[in-house]
């Protein structure tokens, strides 16, 4: 154990660990915190218009981040990492500027279902292109293996997130969150160069790049990603069409919190050992074993999270979220059961088709299991409401896994 624990250590994944632990605690605390100080309708509205910005934030920088892990994993001097990065925050600003327009025209031209939604929505317009920095330079820190400075960083980005967000509630309500996100993004900006020194890459000369096999790698991932990640914001969405009632949306939100919240630990483990499998991608033997080695560690954590959180699932939500909150209490069984499968197979194997060089293959994939979950959920959710919607997501997630292992199994004979 001794040994292990050392390894950890020396290779940065307790650093990694550690610092997305905390990261997604204090993400978590702000989300109870919030459903406390706005109440059921505010934190309604709240649900489904931050829903939408993070649907548009699927496609965040056009794929920068992921860009950078890919290549940033493989790049052989510093030079050629910085050139990776210049053009990725180059790319991902103007995409990002696109996006915030396309956010205003989406909210301003569209009925929005939930009433006050749309001036909320307005608002929030602008989020992406404070968002792009920070995930940019966190992708960068896990590629290059600076795990002690991506440590700081992501930990303090939630921490000034999180007290600004409460200051901005606390003195004026939702349009104060709105306000106080804008100002802990200038913070960041502020920060990040005078106490992190982080590159000034636009400065810099840079050699030339492959910036066609960048570009069209992130294209591929950055759509594959997106409709995997969509099973987690088009129930809200539906649900906010279907249903019109922003309590509803509130419930269901409510649900998703804590088993939503807990998939950064897959997704950490999968992003730690994301630059393990690229660099040996070529070497069957070896993604093999350590894909087995993921799954079977995976396998036994997550299904003893998964039992407790359905056996505690009544005191966790009246105790932390409130006794208005009871109709939560099934859905949120429902996805706690989902972590498992989510955490054991299909997080895993999406990100190693990934790491493969298979994007074009996992975008495919990936658009069709977002065919198969828009069907579920608008069916679910219109004869069950929110139960339904849970109840989809699981669908999709044993689907989802099914088929990428298959897919997987495949690509590694």
């Amino acid at each position: 154990m001794q040994n292990l624990f050392n390894r950890a250590i020396s290779s940065g994944f307790i650093q990694v660990f550690v610092a997305n632990i905390v990261s997604q605690l204090v993400a978590f605390s702000g989300s109870i915190i919030y459903v406390r100080l706005m109440g059921q309708q505010q934190f309604g509205i709240y649900a489904f218009s931050y829903t939408i910005i993070s649907f548009f934030l699927l496609v965040n920088g056009f794929g920068a981040a992921s860009g950078i892990l890919q290549f940033v994993s493989k790049a052989q001097n510093t030079e050629i990492e910085l050139a990776y990065l210049k053009y990725a925050l180059k790319l991902g600003m103007i995409f990002n500027c696109g996006l915030s327009l396309g956010i205003f025209v989406y909210a301003y031209f569209i009925a929005v279902p939930i009433p006050n939604a749309k001036i909320i929505l307005c608002s929030m317009a602008f989020f992406p292109i404070g968002r792009l920095y920070i995930d940019v330079f966190l992708a960068y820190f896990r590629a290059t293996q600076q795990n002690n400075l991506l440590a700081k960083f992501a930990i303090s980005v939630n921490l000034i997130l999180l007290l600004c967000n409460i200051v901005g509630i606390i003195l004026h309500g939702l349009v104060g969150f709105v306000i106080a996100t804008y100002v802990a993004y200038a913070i960041i900006l502020i920060l990040s160069m005078l106490l992190y020194k982080l590159p000034n890459v636009f400065t810099l000369k840079t050699p030339v790049i492959n910036y066609k096999q960048f570009f069209n790698y992130s294209i591929y991932v950055t759509i594959g990603n997106a409709f995997a990640q969509l099973i987690f914001l088009l129930d809200i969405i539906i649900l906010g069409y279907i249903m019109k009632d922003a309590i509803k949306v509130a419930e269901y939100k409510v649900a998703t919190v804590i088993p939503f919240a807990i998939n950064f630990i897959p997704g950490v483990v999968s992003t730690f050992f994301y630059p393990f499998f690229a660099k040996n991608s070529h070497n069957i033997i070896y993604v093999k074993q350590l894909k087995i080695k993921l799954q079977k560690a995976m396998f036994i954590f997550s299904f003893t999270v998964s039992m407790l959180l359905i056996i505690l699932a009544k005191p966790i939500i009246l105790i932390i979220f409130g006794h208005e909150y009871q109709a939560s209490i099934i859905p949120f069984q429902i996805l706690a059961f989902g972590f498992w499968i989510l955490a054991t197979f299909r997080n895993i194997n999406g990100n190693i088709l990934a790491s493969l060089g298979k994007a074009k293959i996992s975008m495919l994939f990936n658009l069709g299991v977002f065919c198969f979950n828009l069907i579920f959920t608008c069916v679910l959710v219109k004869s069950y409401g929110i139960i339904g919607a849970a109840v989809g997501v699981i669908l999709v997630y044993t689907i989802s896994s099914i088929l990428s292992s298959m897919l997987l199994k495949q690509c590694l004979t």
